[in-house]
């Protein structure tokens, strides 16, 4: 897909496709605070699963519940929007993001 044809689909004016994706990952989180999210990274902790804080300028801030590091669950990440590699917002109607760790398994 080129950069025109989906600016279009996003409603967007801008040249840029770095500025066009920000600005569309940045929305997505906006309008989803207080969900889930499962988020990768491409550095270190690399994998986030929490709850959307807020979203401050071009940063989402997440209040991790599970993370790769047993040390960080817990912790609040403020995660700039250009670090994400691979995000997935729990939304009603969709697949629910799973308890990794497995601690609700009988």
């Amino acid at each position: 897909m080129d950069k025109d044809t989906l600016s279009k689909q996003l409603n967007s004016q801008v040249d840029d496709i770095n500025a066009v994706r920000q600005a569309h990952v940045t929305r997505e989180f906006k309008e989803h605070k207080k969900r889930r999210a499962l988020i990768i990274l491409a550095s270190y902790p690399f994998l986030i699963i929490g709850k959307i804080m807020d979203v401050v300028g071009d940063y989402v801030v997440i209040k991790a519940e599970v993370t790769n590091v047993n040390e960080l669950d817990g912790e609040t990440f403020n995660i700039h929007i250009d670090s994400i590699e691979v995000f997935y917002i729990q939304i009603p109607g969709k697949p629910v993001i799973p308890d990794i760790r497995g601690e609700d398994d009988d």
